[in-house]
Order: C-alpha cells, then structure tokens, then sequence
C-alpha cells in the first residue's frame, strides 16, 4: 500500500511539472536529456505516466504506438518469413535480426526471440540492443543467472543503445520480473537489482530500487557478493564514496581475486585524488583476472592519461585489444598510442579493422584520417574526412582538421570555409580562432583576421600570439589582397 502510494505521489509530481513546463522540467526526472522516456506527444505522455504509476508493460505498448512499433497480426507470419529470408541473403546485418527478435518478443514467443538475439550476438559480440534484449529475454523466462550475466556485460559496455524497440522489451521483461511469485526469491531479488541498474542508466531515481532489492538479496544469505557489488556501484554513482568502499571491502572478503571491485575502488580512489592508491588497485584488478579486457583496458588508460606512460601504456592497451578486437574503446585507444609511438602503418590496420566493422559509422574514418595527418598524407586524410561527412556531419575537431589538411595542400579558401563551419560548432575556441586569423592573414583578408585577433583577446585577453600579430594588422588594414 505504502509502495503504491509513493508511485500515485511520483505521477503527481510529474503531472505538475509536466502542465508547468514540459521538457525543461521533466527532463530533471531523468539522466539522458534525449531519454526515450521524454516523448511529448498525447501517446507519449501517456506512456510516461504509466512508467510512473510502475506499470511497465502498458508503458511500452503506449510508446509503441508512439514510435510506430506495433505489428498487425495478420502481417506477422509474413514479416517473420520476409526477416528470416533477408538475415540468410545477408547475415551480416545485424538489424534484421533485432527486427525479428522484437516481433518474436512482442508476440510472446520469448524462446524464439533468445535465440535470435544470441544469433545477432554471435554475428557482433558488442551489439548493445541484442544484450538489452538477450538480458529481458532470459529473465522472463526464469533464467535468472543467466540474465543476471548479460546484464552484468550490458552495464559493463556502458549506455550507448539507438533501438527503442529493446528498451521496450525490457519493460515488459521487468514488468512480470514485478509480478513473479516464485517461492524462492533470491535470484529473482538479485535479478531485480541488476534489472534495474540498467534502468538507473536511464532513469537515475531508480538508483533507491536497486539498493533495495540488493538489501533483500543480502537478506536471504545467498549471492552476497554480487548484491554488495550492486550497492557499491550505485552508492559510486552517487558518490557516496565511504559507503561504497564498504561494500566492495566486504565484497573481497568473499572473492578475493575479484576484479571488477577492484577496478571500482581503483576508481574511487582516483575520484579523491589517491593516485597512489588508485595505480594500486588497478593493477590489483589487472592481476585478479589477466584475461578480462576491461581490467588491461583501465590499467592502460590510467597509465596513459594520468601518468603519460604510453609504452606501459601501450601494452595493457594491446592486451585489452587482443582479447576483444571488436570493442572500439580498445581497438582505438590502443591504436591512439601506436601513432604516439610512430607504429603509424600498425595504427591504420587498427582503424581499417575499425572500419571494415562498422562502415557506416564515420568514427573509422574519422580516426584514420587523423592518423594521416600525423604522417602528413593530407590528400588521403581529406578523401576520409569526405567520406565521413557524408555519413554524419563532421564534429568540431574533425572539421578543424580537415581544415588543417587542405591548410597543408594551400587552398586556403577551403580551410577557411571548414574552420569556420568548426567555429559556429565551438564560437569561442581560441585555439580555432588563431589558426582562422593566420589563413586570412596568407590570403591577405587582414581585416578578417584583425576581427578574428580582436575576438580572441576579448576571450582570453592574455593570449601571447593574438597579442603578438595585433600591431602588425593594424598596421596592414585597408590593404587588398593581393590578386
């Protein structure tokens, strides 16, 4: 009665800020400011109201009918024959299998829709959508352990899904999750927790629904270790610190050569400023568990970005690579330090395997391109930065640089067009700005760069080179450029 109570007071308090101020004000409920849960349409607000009344599953069929997500019955044996005969011509595409594993799920066919997300995952082991789905569609089943698993390696790869549709499935999954009445509880408590830790990604006043279900987890006196995990990563999250390191203290005591605690207090400690301590413990992580990637990874960033040790820095890295090729966190930040190594022609078969994963993400491209720069191949880092744009339009940086590159080929007049659509990303980026004034200045646009110098001082009034170059365009203003 209390926990119903508590959800009527939440809607309310959503309904208020919803009539006050839509978006502005709702969107403080929530982490995610494009949060699939904002959606402000009639069908949208609706679906989010439920969410807030708890129930789960009348939310996602709302936002599926705001989404456009619905499926009419008498289309699905020809949908399903129709996503079953593409994924044979082309195996490869892995949307077709979570198009088909969200009609088998939206159907109740919870069995058939595992097995095509398993598929997905074995076509690309990172798909964060398939482990979504793989995660909701195990627990609905009662596969607890398994589902506590995948949703382990789900929030160990970090909040990066693009696919509504997985998100949805996991409502329904938590929905019955809710409403089980299994006589024995502690795995479905535990499941619970991790269920919604994944939600707190989204939705960060769930953070009070994990440590509760982690409390009766401890309370049955099974899976203590992995339910004061649960409480040491939100306690983390809401940096209460002390009591977090509590949790992940005791957590060793039961499992001692447990990593992932000591990649997190490892962190915590980083977070306070104990780079002493911090080193120790992830390298503690890294001698838990040699063949966990994320532990070689973590070890090599703290030694890359805190310490500037990039040769130790490289190896943890190439370890983290080694055993998870497919992951871009490692295969990038591990081909980062080959071009600070000069290893430029090992980086660029990092960036051509980056590639050849994902050809229709710009960041492949993007990062190789980068790479041609250092080795001054600007022609071939032009052709990829090309490339890129036409997938996405280029963020600041790599627009700056491209701007660079044809900089280096002497059209200037194109460098100064990229620089100026990177400064309408970044307006007050001085570094930007000076390198905007030295190609007016080669094309003798000094009125141009006498604004551009004047812009930069009024920003940071005591930048040595806009200082430096201010008399001698004053001295030249009113001249033409020469033809």
């Amino acid at each position: 009665m209390i926990e119903k109570s508590k959800k009527t007071f939440a809607f309310l308090g959503f309904l208020i800020l919803a009539i006050m101020g839509t978006d502005h004000f709702v969107s403080q409920y929530y982490k995610l400011k494009d949060s699939p849960l904002l959606q402000f349409s009639a069908t949208g607000l609706k679906a989010l109201s439920l969410y807030e009344l708890g129930q789960y599953s009348k939310a996602s069929q709302a936002w599926r009918i705001h989404y456009g997500l619905l499926y009419d019955p008498n289309l699905t044996e020809i949908l399903k024959a129709a996503l079953h005969k593409q994924i044979a011509e082309n195996p490869d595409k892995i949307d077709n299998y979570l198009r088909l594993a969200d009609l088998q799920f939206s159907g109740a066919d919870y069995p058939s829709a595992l097995i095509t997300y398993q598929n997905a995952l074995e076509k690309n082991k990172n798909v964060y959508e398939a482990k979504v789905g793989l995660a909701s569609s195990l627990a609905i089943q009662g596969n607890y352990h398994e589902s506590q698993a995948a949703f382990e390696d789900l929030l160990n790869q970090g909040n990066n899904g693009k696919n509504i549709a997985g998100f949805l499935n996991f409502l329904v999954a938590l929905d019955k999750l809710e409403g089980s009445s299994i006589p024995n509880k502690e795995d479905l408590y535990l499941t619970l927790a991790y269920a919604y830790r994944y939600l707190s990604t989204i939705d960060q006043r769930k953070y009070e629904e994990v440590i509760d279900y982690a409390n009766k987890t401890i309370s049955t006196k099974k899976n203590l270790d992995r339910a004061l995990f649960c409480k040491g990563v939100i306690y983390t999250k809401e940096r209460n610190y002390e009591l977090a390191l509590e949790q992940f203290s005791k957590l060793l005591q039961l499992s001692p050569l447990n990593s992932e605690a000591y990649n997190r207090m490892a962190y915590i400690y980083g977070e306070v400023g104990n780079m002493e301590m911090e080193l120790e413990y992830y390298k503690k992580a890294a001698a838990a568990e040699e063949k966990n990637p994320s532990c070689a990874f973590n070890l090599g960033q703290i030694l890359l970005r805190k310490y500037g040790d990039i040769n130790q820095a490289n190896l943890y890295l190439k370890k983290a690579y080694e055993i998870n090729p497919d992951n871009f966190a490692y295969a990038s930040t591990y081909a980062y330090t080959l071009e600070m190594l000069r290893e430029f022609n090992d980086a660029l078969d990092v960036y051509d395997i980056i590639i050849r994963m994902n050809p229709e993400s710009p960041e492949g491209y993007v990062l190789k391109a980068h790479c041609f720069i250092r080795m001054e191949r600007y022609e071939e880092a032009i052709d990829l930065f090309l490339k890129a744009h036409i997938i996405s339009p280029l963020n600041f940086t790599a627009a700056r640089d491209l701007a660079l590159a044809y900089a280096n080929l002497k059209n200037f007049e194109t460098a100064i067009s990229l620089t100026e659509y990177a400064l309408r990303i970044k307006p007050y980026d001085v570094d930007a700005l000076y390198f905007l004034q030295y190609l007016y200045r080669r094309q003798g646009k000094y009125e141009e760069a006498y604004r551009a110098v004047k812009e930069i001082l009024r920003i940071q009034p005591n930048h040595s080179g806009a200082q430096r170059v201010l008399p001698y365009l004053q001295g030249n203003l009113g001249k033409r450029p020469s033809p």
